[in-house]
């Protein structure tokens, strides 16, 4: 096309006669019909209400899976199991509508149940993009832990940690727990052994903060009860064999028969070791410790401690509890002791994530910002039937309220030959705070597979 028919198409484009009133052009419809899309388009989206994208919560986890030594701590791999059981069925419920409750692995720390470094083990998943810290069962670690919480201003959630130092929130504002304090627990050991009669004990506890105030409750209670500690050893966890061989040999020498021991596991599987080395598991004696003992312990371990007594948490009978038993066999592929520390535990574990869920909801229900702020805030007033009873907070206190305690006693192998075989003999009334024990139940020390006759005192 020339210069000249380019300059006559022009003119026709741009300098088109009007049309006729009422009547649009082929141009100028063109020209209107593309913003009048637009404009439709932008009203219809504006008008159909967009689904907010899912927001996901991540939690940073302390569990242990195996002690400082190596010793495998099946109890802290069942905790992070339950853990995240609670995690699956919070999504799969759709319990936080599209939001979801996630613990990638990158965030879960094995801090082996221990203090030192545990503080800072914290901060680096503090630092991260977390909700909650999870786990933290082990007493003296959870105090480094909640000291770094303040700092952070990050909520800690413990399924273990019993030490009576974190009860304040005045302390620890930044830490709860769905366990309840040591006075509930160590304390009625000693009102078992005055319910047998006792009146001199030796007692052996570690120097961390678990110890040292389970140290505290021991005293009281053996006063109120005119108990006399006679021999007492105060010692750092993971003291060797040799050292505690040598304190029980003087328990032996002083003729002491009843034996108190509040320190982590793997100090008190020692200090059973040391019974078993000296003879003293027989007739007329007896032990109460704080932890129980695991299933794959030694032989020695578990008839140097035949016919102890240890307190746990009593998880009261549910279809909720049996349906999560059912679960967590068929996710370890193996059958579960009900009565064995290891899956108490992971009943707490799962409770304790369910705890932070539940905050979730109830912050988003009141139709609050989701923070780390408002989740303390709302763990503070948790109130819910989980499958390890009905959970809830004492009021002025980072303590679970109103949860029973059981008395175990070991009693051997089971038929297997290899479980211990842990049998409740009682259990403390969580309103009165009486002690019942079936005493027909009891295998005592230097007993050969069977209970002894009922009695109030202990047999000679």
């Amino acid at each position: 096309m020339t210069t000249r028919e380019n300059q006559r198409s022009m003119k026709r484009y741009f300098f088109t006669r009007p049309a006729p009133a009422g009547v649009i052009s082929a141009v100028s419809q063109s020209v209107i019909a593309l913003p009048a899309l637009a404009f439709f388009i932008l009203l219809a989206l504006l008008l159909v209400p967009l689904a907010a994208p899912a927001q996901v919560y991540d939690l940073g986890g302390m569990y242990t899976y195996h002690y400082r030594d190596g010793r495998y701590a099946n109890w802290g791999d069942f905790a992070l199991q339950g853990a995240r059981l609670a995690i699956d069925d919070i999504n799969n419920s759709k319990m936080l509508g599209n939001d979801v409750l996630r613990m990638r692995p990158e965030n879960i720390i094995d801090y082996h149940c221990w203090p030192d470094n545990a503080g800072l083990m914290a901060e680096t998943l503090m630092r991260k993009n977390i909700i909650a810290l999870t786990g933290a069962a082990c007493s003296g670690p959870a105090v480094e832990i909640a000291e770094v919480a303040e700092k952070y201003r990050v909520p800690v959630i413990s399924y273990g940690a019993n030490a009576s130092t974190l009860s304040s929130p005045q302390r620890f504002p930044w830490f709860v727990r769905v366990v309840n304090p040591s006075e509930t627990n160590e304390g009625y050991l000693i009102d078992l052994a005055a319910h047998f009669g006792v009146e001199e004990i030796a007692y052996f506890f570690t120097t961390d903060a678990w110890g040292l105030g389970a140290s505290k409750v021991i005293h009281d209670h053996a006063s109120r009860h005119k108990i006399k500690i006679v021999k007492e050893y105060s010692f750092a966890r993971d003291t060797h064999q040799d050292k505690l061989r040598r304190y029980m040999g003087d328990v032996k020498d002083a003729g002491i028969k009843h034996i108190f021991i509040t320190t982590p596991t793997p100090d008190t599987v020692r200090l059973f070791q040391s019974l078993y080395d000296h003879g003293l598991n027989k007739p007329g004696f007896t032990f109460y410790a704080a932890e129980m003992i695991l299933s794959d312990e030694s032989p020695e371990v578990v008839y140097g401690s035949l016919g102890y007594f240890a307190p746990a948490a009593m998880l009261p009978a549910s279809e909720k509890l049996t349906l999560f038993k059912k679960v967590l066999e068929t996710r370890l592929n193996k059958s579960i002791d009900t009565a064995s520390s290891t899956f108490i535990t992971s009943a707490l574990s799962y409770d304790h994530i369910m705890a932070v869920a539940h905050a979730i909801r109830s912050i988003k229900n009141d139709s609050q910002v989701v923070n780390r702020e408002t989740v303390m805030k709302y763990l503070r007033h948790m109130d819910f039937s989980g499958i390890s009873g009905q959970v809830s907070l004492s009021p002025g206190s980072n303590d679970r309220a109103g949860m029973a305690v059981q008395i175990f006693n070991n009693q051997g192998y089971k038929a297997d030959g290899e479980t211990v075989n842990f049998v409740s003999v009682g259990f403390v009334n969580p309103k009165t705070g009486s002690l019942h024990i079936n005493e027909d139940a009891i295998v005592w020390p230097g007993s050969i597979g069977s209970a002894a006759p009922a009695q109030s005192k202990v047999p000679e």
